[in-house]
């Protein structure tokens, strides 16, 4: 399908491009374009209006890499999909990342698809959203005046990941004494969205759980935390057939909101996986 005509603008640093974003009316961001691009078809099928302006942000060299500075992982929001499942500057906590992107769809869109994207499209499925917030990272972004500023994952989701600002990297603080476990259910063999997917951080101390994060997608509401479970795995001990117990404290309106009975019975399913993966962690990380 042909889309309706806009001006692509293709800036190759991010001044141009915040001098764009605040000069031009009717205005979008593309950063890889695989949520852009379907979304502008959308609107022309529907008969809607599409913006005249498209700002690609793909040659600005300063929103691409991953590095490591002051005992914190830096994702610039360029950095492919591809790139984050491959890259060896992912160690600690932060190597869960390494599954949730390999999860992501077929492999011509992860060379495509990049963190940026993927956070701040406002799709409530993706991905990496739950994914942040247990990992407790900070998104960081710079408005069209020049200004930073840094949001905590958690807050940015709840906020509906509402921003009029250009995202421009992620920070993670390096954490080798916690332990991470990812599940994601796709919805269907033939369409590779997730139906639902979990995150869950936990720091083993003296073989109990402790500052225990559960982020759960349910894919219909942005990601957020399940402070029921979360309470219930801080007072109990690291221990096999905790994660059949877990089911009985789960905040239920996260779970249950617009969900069939498979969906239900697939975010148990998934609760139980990435508590039994806590429970064979937890000894190595106590370790560390």
């Amino acid at each position: 399908m042909l889309l309706k005509p806009f001006n692509l603008h293709t800036p190759k640093r991010l001044a141009a491009a915040l001098e764009l974003y605040g000069a031009l009316p009717d205005v979008r961001l593309q950063a890889g374009g695989t949520f852009l691009l379907n979304n502008l078809k959308t609107l022309k099928r529907k008969g809607a209006k599409t913006p005249q302006h498209v700002i690609s942000l793909f040659h600005i060299p300063e929103l691409k890499g991953i590095s490591r500075e002051g005992g914190h992982v830096i994702i610039k929001s360029m950095t492919t999909i591809d790139e984050i499942y491959n890259s060896s500057q992912l160690t600690g906590k932060s190597s869960i990342l390494h599954i949730a992107a390999k999860n992501i769809s077929s492999q011509l869109i992860r060379n495509m698809a990049t963190l940026g994207g993927n956070l701040t499209c406002r799709y409530t499925w993706t991905e990496m959203p739950a994914t942040m917030i247990a990992l407790e990272a900070r998104l960081h972004f710079t408005g069209t005046n020049g200004e930073e500023i840094a949001v905590p994952a958690q807050e940015f989701f709840k906020n509906a990941a509402k921003t009029d600002k250009v995202f421009t990297h992620v920070t993670i603080a390096e954490d080798a004494s916690v332990a991470m476990a990812y599940f994601r259910a796709k919805k269907s063999p033939y369409v590779d969205i997730p139906l639902l997917s979990l995150c869950i951080k936990t720091r083993p101390v003296q073989g109990r759980f402790s500052e225990t994060i559960v982020a759960v997608n349910n894919c219909v509401t942005f990601a957020q935390r399940d402070y029921v479970l979360e309470g219930f795995l801080n007072e109990n001990h690291i221990r096999p057939g905790i994660e059949e117990q877990a089911l009985a404290y789960l905040d239920e309106a996260i779970y249950d909101t617009r969900s069939s009975d498979y969906k239900k019975h697939m975010f148990r399913v998934g609760i139980k996986h990435a508590i039994r993966d806590l429970i064979g962690k937890s000894h190595d990380y106590s370790r560390n």
